[in-house]
């Protein structure tokens, strides 16, 4: 479980145009975006853009143009892009940027068969797993970006596509396109809470992340999936991050997180018996929602198991992560949030609702299906589904639940899936 943090300054930039990439400082850790949101304009078209990197107006702050690497990567004829840099924490220097060629960049102009025949599957009706998410089979990716900086889009419209990329993604940017690519990370450890795409920026709108394979090269208690607002993720295959999604509306700014996960595979979340925010380590969660407005989470497959990090202690939980599905108030109230159709288990517990440090919540969880492979307190005492709050909690389609291995309805009980604290 992260906590959203304030974003640092200090980055070099280094000229390029058409689609914006740099590496910069965000360390923000929590994530909002579209819940409830249509089809139109969730997935932006190509855009190439031959504005020049002079055009973009240079942030307060911002260092002079250091020393700059080519590589060949993307379309030849694409137009490049601004590549900007943070300073890495003291126990390991960040690589000095990569300039490469980009605009809408793509590895390969060939059809994916396979991709297309996942648009076509309806959340909620099949079970996500490692064959019908993360990189297609079949595509052949190009490596990106390899020094492992961090990669800072500041423009519209940029696609990434069929790319083997490295660096955590910082996200400052409307109508971000993010697809069929194998996402490794930065190299060093974050100096805050951050995510390996991090949408937490006050220019993010309309960010789609779909079909891509998500896995850290260097896990750490501070780096999750994706953590932000206003995004949709979809059919992604996303392990071993400290949380899966993070999600809430940006804090100052509106109440909307407006952010949209569906289909996603999300599993293994990567266990550290040292957390600067919790004295028993890290409270990992498949997907966490903190706060905001318009989130749907549907026909995701969500196990909420662990493993050690590098050098970690034991868990006290055994092979059991934190939370599969959060939906907790710790940024702002809850709106229109919907979580129905997933496949959640394991866990401390599987799905937790808590009114946190508002008087109520209300949310709809409905016809999800609950595995039985929770962390056990004694005696079989498991929280499938735990409700901190009875007075203070309305559920809708709290009695639609259901088990995933015998369909029946999950009904209030120590033994009948659904649990109050109070």
């Amino acid at each position: 479980m992260a906590r959203q943090t304030p974003e640092k300054n200090g980055r070099i930039a280094l000229p390029f145009s058409a689609s914006i990439i740099t590496a910069a400082a965000l360390a923000l850790a929590g994530c909002a975006q579209p819940a409830s949101m249509g089809t139109a304009g969730l997935v932006p078209p190509d855009i190439q853009s031959s504005q020049d990197a002079s055009d973009i107006a240079e942030k307060p702050g911002t260092p002079k143009p250091s020393a700059t690497a080519e590589d060949a990567a993307g379309d030849a004829d694409s137009a490049s892009s601004l590549v900007t840099e943070e300073a890495a924490p003291a126990e390991a220097a960040v690589p000095a940027p990569t300039l490469m060629p980009q605009g809408n960049i793509k590895a390969s102009a060939a059809p994916q068969p396979a991709a297309a025949e996942r648009t076509a599957l309806v959340p909620g009706t099949y079970q996500p797993s490692a064959e019908n998410t993360g990189v297609p089979a079949g595509t052949a990716l190009v490596p990106y970006n390899t020094s492992g900086a961090d990669l800072v889009i500041t423009r519209d419209g940029t696609v990434l596509d069929g790319l083997e990329i490295y660096g955590d993604i910082k996200v400052r940017a409307a109508n971000v396109t993010i697809k069929n690519s194998r996402l490794h990370g930065g190299r060093h450890t974050p100096g805050s809470n951050t995510g390996i795409i991090d949408a937490n920026n006050a220019a993010v709108a309309n960010l789609v992340v779909h079909d891509n394979t998500i896995i850290p090269d260097k896990p750490s208690y501070y780096r999750d999936g994706i953590v932000g607002h206003d995004y949709a993720a979809l059919r992604n295959h996303i392990q071993r991050t400290n949380d899966g999604l993070g999600i809430f509306n940006r804090p100052g700014g509106p109440a909307a997180a407006n952010v949209r996960a569906e289909a996603n595979y999300i599993h293994s979340l990567t266990y550290w018996s040292y957390d600067p925010a919790h004295s028993d380590g890290t409270h990992n969660d498949g997907i966490q929602v903190q706060g905001g407005e318009n989130i749907r989470l549907a026909g995701n497959n969500v196990v909420a198991n662990a493993v050690l990090g590098e050098g970690s202690g034991p868990n006290p939980r055994g092979d059991h992560a934190g939370i599969g599905i959060m939906l907790q108030q710790n940024v702002a109230k809850l709106a229109n949030v919907v979580v129905e159709n997933n496949w959640v288990d394991d866990g401390q517990t599987s799905i937790n609702i808590a009114h946190g440090k508002y008087a109520n919540i209300t949310v709809t969880v409905r016809s999800n299906y609950l595995g039985r492979n929770q962390y056990d307190f004694g005696n079989g005492s498991t929280y499938p589904i735990r409700i901190i709050s009875r007075a203070a909690s309305t559920v809708y389609g709290l009695d639609s639940n259901r088990w995933a291995d015998t369909l029946a309805l999950l009904v209030e009980g120590r033994d009948g899936g659904i649990r109050y604290n109070s």
